[in-house]
């Protein structure tokens, strides 16, 4: 299965080719890119939008354009706060991969040993019955490798199909709301309920695992979730905006979710994710964050798992969390790492990034990309419904314009 932003990336690029020679970035060529996001503000496509481009150990570019709330007329400023979204998902893998070279957890443990109620999931006969339809046995357990890559069945609840749109309206109202249950495990109780998509390991399917994860990990160090980050990432990177609630002081710099009404106006959402009291601290949903925080996040990965003398992952974690582990069951050019998409044939893909970039996003337009290559990261953040990926496309293609 193919992701929307994959897809997306693969028909603009084949249809908007770019050619480069990979040294320096031409900061006169990013105008069209924030004249793009301006016009985008202008007609009612955006509240906000912040960017952010980093290079080669510097941040070359930071703008933060129009407003955090259309309703008060508050300007958006750099290193507003977000709700990142999916963009968790990558932090509770590294989380993972640190209990694995503890030697607490190992990639090809059953991941049942640690969440039992895996053990009862059947496999759907057929996805267009829904998640009602006739079932069939497992012929292998879940692994924690398959957890990591979107390969075990599982589901999210986002793609168009029946089986989806059910699971959906089980889980999650619109926002993925983390007050909609009390706890994690109220939300993955539901997720058992479902049967798997497909077998575990025969296909890539964008799924809430790390919601699984989240909770093995609890079962594991006998900490609450949001402590463990907090301690062992959060903390020794100095990501200071980064948690699953927001400070009282800092409350005021959180950019609103908007959306777009019947006469294409842009307004202020009715429902906001609260920014405190929230006691779900989900691996699939559920942080905020700042650009610059998500940065340090980035730094850490580009720089093999250190930062500012901080060891977060070993060099050789960092390498295998990197790579492609699923082949070519996203597509020919493009697979998934344990945590990151991962971009790993460029001769068959239209994008002008390098072999080894890795990249992911958020629901509520939140996106970033790390390319090794050329020492490079893109983090760009908005707060709209529904999601799409016309933002990040634009600042990838800015950004290998802008390098010559």
């Amino acid at each position: 299965m193919m992701t929307r932003y994959t897809y997306t990336l693969l028909i603009y690029f084949a249809f908007n080719p770019i050619c480069i020679a990979q040294n320096s970035l031409d900061l006169s060529k990013l105008k069209d890119f924030e004249t793009y996001l301006q016009e985008e503000i202008k007609n009612n496509k955006a509240a906000g939008i912040e960017a952010l481009i980093y290079h080669k150990g510097e941040i070359v570019w930071h703008e933060a354009l129009g407003f955090s709330s259309l309703q008060d007329k508050q300007p958006l400023e750099k290193n507003s706060i977000y709700y990142i979204q999916s963009m968790t998902k990558p932090i509770m893998s590294v989380a993972i991969m640190q209990l694995i070279e503890k030697g607490k957890l190992r990639l090809d443990d059953n991941a049942s040993e640690y969440y039992p109620p895996l053990k009862k999931l059947k496999v759907i006969k057929d996805i267009d019955t829904g998640i009602y339809g006739p079932t069939i046995d497992l012929k292998h357990p879940i692994t924690i490798k398959q957890l990591l890559t979107h390969t075990a069945g599982l589901s999210h609840g986002l793609e168009e199909n029946i089986f989806d749109q059910q699971l959906f309206k089980l889980m999650y109202n619109d926002l993925f709301d983390p007050a909609e249950y009390d706890i994690l495990e109220e939300r993955v109780d539901k997720l058992m309920q479902v049967p798997l998509i497909g077998q575990p390991g025969e296909k890539w399917y964008y799924s809430a695992a790390p919601d699984i994860l989240a909770l093995i990990l609890q079962k594991i160090t006998g900490q609450p979730i949001n402590r463990y980050l907090r301690e062992n990432i959060f903390d020794p990177l100095l990501m200071l905006d980064t948690g699953y609630n927001v400070a009282k002081n800092q409350q005021k710099r959180i950019m609103q979710v908007h959306y777009n009404i019947e006469d294409g106006s842009m307004v202020n959402s009715h429902v906001q994710v609260p920014p405190s009291g929230n006691t779900v601290y989900g691996g699939t949903h559920g942080l905020f964050s700042s650009t610059k925080d998500f940065l340090k996040f980035c730094k850490m990965i580009l720089n093999q798992g250190t930062l500012n003398n901080q060891i977060i992952l070993s060099k050789n974690t960092v390498e295998m969390m990197t790579k492609n582990h699923v082949g070519e069951l996203i597509s020919p050019s493009r697979g998934f790492g344990l945590g990151f998409g991962v971009l790993f044939d460029t001769m068959k893909d239209p994008s002008p990034a390098n072999n080894g970039q890795i990249y992911w996003g958020g629901y509520f337009k939140t996106h970033f990309f790390i390319d090794p290559k050329e020492e490079l990261i893109g983090i760009i953040m908005t707060q709209k419904v529904p999601s799409n990926d016309e933002y990040i496309i634009a600042l990838t293609k800015a950004v290998y314009e802008a390098l010559n």
